[in-house]
């Protein structure tokens, strides 16, 4: 990840939105653990809210452990949480302070973000599971379109136009469809660290019930990732034009976007 990502308003309203879609994959992904964890790690916890499921199916978890780099975030799952975990902030590309051994190692809907420097925070993972240990993850595969673009990035091109501005402006960050990569290309960078056990797809159509939802979900899942495209004194009008264009897509094909999500698990190499 060689550009900042800041974030809209330290991600107000993050959990109230996250149901759109990272929350939808959080049971999914706790089941596919081959054994009950006595110690976990959760990178990119957000809010919390992936590692208290946990700590609800594995009451006897003894060591939990949620790293993320967002402030707002940090301070949200620190009060979620309480003390039946350590949540630290922090740089998932930097984490040679981390210590200890974890059964389960968790990171659901973040390794596009860490786009290309995936291979840092892999090989602490690798470093620090417990032998028998697993790492389970989730990514996002948006279809593309011929441009190479997908998913959030056509939304953002929708909402340049809708502002008059040139939605070739989207060169000028690393798309989403590039981001996510491949599901081959995930796989061969999981499997220079790990075995991979076993990977699960599901189809995902991405719905949302009106405009103002995708505002606030866009606002504070990509933050200002893509609003920096407009300029900074058309911000909150660049947040209600991805809501409006999410809300025409919705209404022509009855759904936002489709993408693929496929959950992985990967074990110590053999």
């Amino acid at each position: 990840m060689t550009e900042t990502l800041p974030r809209a308003r330290a991600l107000a309203g993050y959990d109230e939105v996250s149901g759109i879609r990272q929350a939808a994959d959080h049971d999914w992904l706790l089941s596919l653990a081959p054994a009950a964890p006595r110690s976990i790690a959760d990178l990119g916890c957000g809010t919390g809210a992936l590692l208290d499921e946990a700590l609800r199916r594995w009451p006897r978890i003894e060591h939990a452990l949620g790293v993320d780099g967002a402030p707002g975030r940090v301070l949200d799952a620190r009060a979620r949480l309480g003390t039946r975990a350590t949540i630290r902030e922090g740089d998932l590309r930097r984490l040679d302070g981390e210590t200890g051994a974890f059964d389960l190692v968790v990171m659901s809907s973040v390794l596009h973000w860490l786009y290309p420097d995936e291979d840092q925070v892999l090989a602490w993972i690798a470093g620090h599971l417990t032998p028998g240990g697993a790492f389970l993850l989730t990514t996002h595969h948006p279809d593309l379109s011929d441009d190479g673009l997908g998913g959030e990035d056509l939304l953002a091109a929708e909402a340049l136009e809708l502002l008059g501005l040139d939605p070739g402006a989207l060169r000028e960050i690393v798309p989403m469809g590039v981001r996510a990569r491949s599901v081959t290309a995930v796989r061969e960078l999981l499997s220079s660290r790990f075995t991979v056990e076993r990977g699960e797809e599901r189809r995902v159509a991405v719905r949302t019930r009106d405009a103002d939802e995708w505002r606030r979900f866009h606002a504070s899942t990509w933050g200002t990732y893509f609003s920096r495209l407009a300029p900074a004194a058309r911000q909150e009008e660049f947040f209600r034009a991805v809501g409006t264009a999410a809300a025409r897509r919705m209404a022509r094909q009855g759904e936002v976007y489709p993408i693929t999500v496929r959950a992985w698990r990967c074990a110590p190499p053999q």
